[in-house]
């Protein structure tokens, strides 16, 4: 090992470009790694995992709370269920201090179906009453200090029967304060919630029998769930046709269990896939790096492998020196790369929205794959080398033959492979970036900015009290109420098209002021005063309720031609009132963008209905920070509450994206990681290539070649490798792009000059990296070589 440290000094540039490619591509991999491998392993820990379901539609994931219990009698396989719902409670302390705790609502089976952990109580019956709550350890020490809380009394008479272990952090489900009978969902939000069909806003998990075939059972319910006397409105009306039991560890991943839950932990499956591929190609690279230098150094370890070969060395045990060799810089790279990971997981906790926790992963199983993993890599990189190295006869090397035939055999196929992953990278890094700046940035049809959204969880809205407060705030520019909004809520509606068949659409119920608030503009088809369709008295004599809808709307509801009125379908009969159609709407994308736009109908707020959302514009000009704490402090008094939901309209958006915008970071950093390297390898080889050349660019000089002559001569080829990336690269980036621009309704074009630009950058950086070493080997004086042959 002496003779290679000597070597590694005497080599710094190989030295450097080696040990800092190594380095940095090992430290995506350990943070990358271990983000991968937490991803696919949530909700691993459960022992009945393999029996637990999720029951759905085709269109989302959401039950009401008899349809459980109804799937159980149905299906003799189910061997309990568990129904799950969010909510917070403001809990008082000892002191009198309101404090925010989120809890799960869950059944009594929800300890023996799932493998959350108890500190005390059995699991069978620590949720048994309907007022129990089950606490974790942090949360009892908050209301009770060190005191034994069992059997202590907690807000509106609940019991704490029981202490949990925290949820852990590898589960789709939130890291809860607490655990609550489900029954006290009545408590919280009245009977007919827990006991009424039509209210498909909860979850449930099924735990079936061993050995029950699950696809079977789904084709009973289907054909249960859609017949006449089918209690779910869901399935009877038609509106959902299928019946979907989703295995536990997929619950994660489904896109419609994730869309119709609030308050879970999810993920893409894409993006957990597409990082674990990143992974793996960043290993590829880190790989062919080492072998690209080593082998186009291996002219110059020459003349050692020659010494040791006419020394008695065997031809295995060189291949062995040479192993360890790699074996000592891969481990070196580790720990430079380790203490890298260390340094920057913060900011991939960030980005990727996760908690890596480096230190808790290293256990005793963790540090075996790990030292496995060092000798895998150290192989699959050092036995090329070794091998090259190895193979020849040492009067080859004396002749000077042994550079050229190692430049040729394997530099140009590395050197090109090194390219096309370069060019790729920075393509997809360019359209998945233009991409994020197209979703967060695209004109949605309405007013998005200076609006904050605020959440009545009120018994009553006092509407008039809270608009006339609210705009005598200097700053606010006007406060409108509705049921749904365009920027994150609607309620989904069925209406049957021709009579038949059910078409999901969506609705708003809005006040007069709505339309201007987001300055969306409707087509009016009425002579109608604005004013008046507002009034609620006058439609009601009529039986007519006014009606704004999207030209898809139009095309499911088909109103009549001349009175513009229609019905709902089967479900005409809202409050005896009849629809009729007095404006279009603009195509507005209230939907997230990687959605279609189903059809939207808009009728106004009745007498009697609460608005979900009271919505304050504020102008551009103000101090956002100052206007948004008067406005909550208003509420409060106002409303008489303790505690508000509120969001801006541009962080909801924003977040909506927050997994793409994150990805196009991550891709980008390594897209970068990967040129750079490129680059590295790119100029070393270089300046290999060109000393081995030194003879032929002297005796070119010599019979009169000029500087540009020479610069043609040792650019040339490296155009071609480039030339030949290129052609391999484009292809196959425009085909994965356009596969990943199609996940998303709305998206961009894959215009040509992408490509372009993607190609001058790789080209641009590859030619600088080469120019200054051809252009002093072009300008050297050859008498400086000659005199020394």
């Amino acid at each position: 090992m002496r003779t290679y440290f000597k070597f590694l000094s005497r080599n710094k540039l190989y030295t450097f470009v080696t040990v800092f490619g190594f380095s940095v591509s090992l430290m995506f991999v350990i943070l990358l790694g271990f983000y991968v491998q937490g991803e696919l392993s949530v909700d691993n820990f459960h022992s009945k995992g393999d029996r637990i379901y999720m029951l759905r539609s085709e269109l989302h994931a959401c039950l009401s709370n008899p349809a459980p219990a109804y799937v159980q009698e149905l299906v003799p396989e189910v061997e309990a269920y568990c129904r799950i719902a969010n909510a917070d409670l403001y809990i008082e302390t000892t002191d009198g201090e309101k404090i925010k705790t989120s809890i799960l609502l869950v059944d009594s089976t929800f300890f023996t179906i799932f493998d959350f952990k108890l500190r005390t109580g059995q699991p069978d019956d620590v949720l048994s009453l309907r007022r129990s709550i089950v606490l974790t350890p942090e949360t009892a020490r908050r209301f009770f200090g060190n005191d034994d809380p069992k059997g202590r009394i907690l807000h509106d008479k609940l019991t704490v029967s029981g202490i949990m272990e925290p949820i852990p952090f590898y589960s789709q489900f939130p890291q809860v304060d607490a655990v609550v009978s489900y029954d006290y969902i009545e408590e919280l939000f009245g009977s007919e919630l827990l006991s009424g069909w039509g209210y498909f806003q909860f979850s449930a998990y099924f735990l079936m029998k061993p050995h029950t075939n699950i696809q079977a059972k789904a084709k009973v319910l289907e054909k249960i769930f859609t017949g006449e006397e089918s209690p779910l409105g869901l399935w009877r009306s038609g509106y959902a046709k299928e019946v979907h039991f989703v295995p536990l560890k997929k619950c994660y991943y489904d896109p419609l269990v994730i869309t119709s839950r609030f308050d879970i932990r999810k993920n893409d499956a894409s993006k957990v896939y597409i990082l674990l591929a990143i992974v793996l190609l960043i290993l590829f690279i880190a790989i062919l790096n080492y072998i690209n230098l080593t082998v186009a150094q291996a002219g110059f370890r020459g003349k050692e492998a020659a010494v040791r070969r006419l020394l008695g060395e065997s031809q295995k045990g060189l291949i062995r020196r040479y192993l360890g060799e790699s074996f000592l810089i891969t481990f070196i790279s580790f720990l430079l790369g380790l203490l890298l990971a260390f340094m920057l997981e913060p900011f991939f906790d960030r980005v990727l929205d996760t908690r890596i926790n480096l230190i808790s992963r290293f256990t005793y199983q963790t540090i075996i794959v790990i030292v496995s993993s060092i000798v895998i890599l150290s192989f699959a990189s050092g036995l090329l080398p070794s091998i090259v190295i190895s193979h020849f006869k040492p009067i080859e090397v004396v002749k000077g033959y042994f550079s050229y035939r190692i430049k040729s055999n394997y530099s140009h196929f590395l050197v090109i492979l090194q390219y096309t992953v370069s060019l790729i990278l920075v393509t997809c890094s360019l359209i998945i970036l233009m991409q994020s700046h197209f979703l967060i940035h695209t004109d949605l049809g309405f007013r998005t900015h200076g609006i904050m959204l605020i959440s009545n969880n009120l018994d009553s809205v006092p509407q008039e009290s809270l608009r006339n407060e609210i705009q005598k705030i200097p700053g606010v520019d006007m406060v409108s109420f509705s049921s749904g909004n365009p920027v994150n809520i609607a309620n989904n509606v069925a209406f049957n098209d021709d009579g038949e068949r059910a078409q999901f659409t969506w609705e708003m119920m809005i006040d007069s002021l709505f339309f201007d608030f987001f300055e969306i503009k409707p087509k009016y088809i009425t002579q109608e005063p604005r004013e008046v369709l507002f009034n609620g008295d006058r439609f009601r004599k009529t039986h007519l309720m006014p009606s704004w809808a999207t030209a898809s709307m139009v095309n499911v509801v088909h109103p009549d031609p001349n009175t513009h009125e229609f019905t709902r379908g089967s479900y005409k009969q809202y409050d005896g009132l009849t629809h009729v159609m007095v404006g279009i709407l603009p195509e507005i994308k209230y939907r997230p963008l990687n959605e279609s736009q189903d059809p939207l109908l808009i009728y106004p707020l009745q007498r009697g209905q609460y608005p979900w959302t009271t919505m304050v514009r504020v102008r551009d000009s103000i101090d956002r920070k100052a206007v948004e704490k008067t406005i909550l402090e208003t509420y409060k008094r106002i409303g008489n509450v303790d505690d508000v939901k509120w969001h801006w309209a541009e962080d909801i958006i924003l977040d909506r994206y927050k997994s793409q915008t994150n990805l196009s970071q991550l891709i980008s950093a390594f897209a970068l990681l990967t040129v750079l390297i490129m680059v590295m390898g790119v100029f070393a080889m270089s300046l290999y290539m060109i000393k081995q050349k030194e003879k032929e660019i002297a005796l070119r000089k010599v019979n009169g070649a000029t500087v540009a002559t020479i610069l043609a001569m040792l650019n040339t080829q490296s155009l071609r490798r480039f030339g030949i990336a290129l052609l391999i690269a484009l292809p196959v980036s425009w085909w994965a792009m356009d596969r990943w621009l199609q996940t998303f309704a709305f998206h961009i074009r894959l215009d040509w000059w992408v490509f372009v630009v993607a190609a001058l950058i790789v080209l641009l950086l590859s030619l600088v990296s080469t120019s200054l070493q051809s252009w002093r080997a072009a300008c050297a004086n050859p008498v400086d070589y000659l005199k020394n042959e």
